[in-house]
């Protein structure tokens, strides 16, 4: 059985998943079991920032032996063409506080982007389709799914000067707090991961009265898609 470990950095992030796939606490505190399609589910709350993500990273790579790793959750749009509850797919991950970034080009891990797994991307994008397919049918509002860079940092970004600044120097499609993280700990670890994030704000002034309104819905757009691609 494929062991597949989940990562949402807050109790929100994993709610839904923890619910589909009836999920059960494990030894370790803030992991849970779940099962589904054939599949066994390690869901983990991470706490937020990039070193509670890192571990949380590496304890689902030790403890629980993953095949690879997925991270859901909510994101600041940065792309121009995102719109509240769209989805960014990870093509490559990195850091924007990390200066000078490119000492991780020449010191370990001899990289300063991590590229997510080509296979599990194109499962996102597949989910996306069936998710806006059910909308329709439902007469709801679809929703736009990109594949781009995702940056990192420990701050919530709530100035649109440094959105643009993210989105100039990176090309950067979203921004949130734990993803390069994460992708960084299963590049060392020779595992697939991706990073699915649902737009819960535009990284602006307004960010965190927007973030408070959509954080559920988003985290459960994410998740949903999550569901999808182990589905098939």
């Amino acid at each position: 059985m494929k062991k597949i470990g989940l990562i949402g950095a807050m109790d929100s992030e994993i709610a839904a998943f923890c619910r589909d796939f009836d999920a059960e606490k494990t030894h370790i505190p803030g992991i849970f079991l779940g099962k589904y399609n054939g599949y066994e589910i390690y869901i983990c709350v991470s706490g937020i920032g990039k070193v509670n993500a890192a571990i949380a990273a590496q304890r689902l790579v030790d403890i629980f032996a993953v095949d690879c790793i997925i991270n859901s959750g909510v994101a600041g749009g940065i792309y121009e063409k995102l719109q509240k509850l769209d989805i960014v797919i990870s093509k490559r991950l990195t850091y924007h506080d990390f200066d000078p970034l490119d000492i991780l080009d020449r010191n370990p891990p001899y990289t300063m982007y991590f590229d997510a797994d080509t296979e599990l991307s194109d499962k996102a994008t597949k989910a996306c389709d069936a998710l806006n397919t059910k909308l329709c049918a439902e007469g709801k509002d679809s929703f736009c799914a990109y594949c781009g860079t995702v940056v990192s940092g420990d701050c919530f970004v709530s100035s649109a000067a440094k959105a643009k600044e993210l989105r100039d120097k990176f090309d950067a499609y979203c921004t949130e707090m734990e993803g390069a993280a994460i992708a960084h700990t299963a590049y060392v670890n020779k595992i697939p991961f991706l990073i699915i994030r649902a737009i819960s704000d535009f990284a602006d002034e307004d960010a965190e009265n927007s973030f408070d309104s959509f954080e559920n819905v988003a985290a459960d757009r994410a998740a949903f898609i999550v569901k999808e691609m182990l589905s098939v």
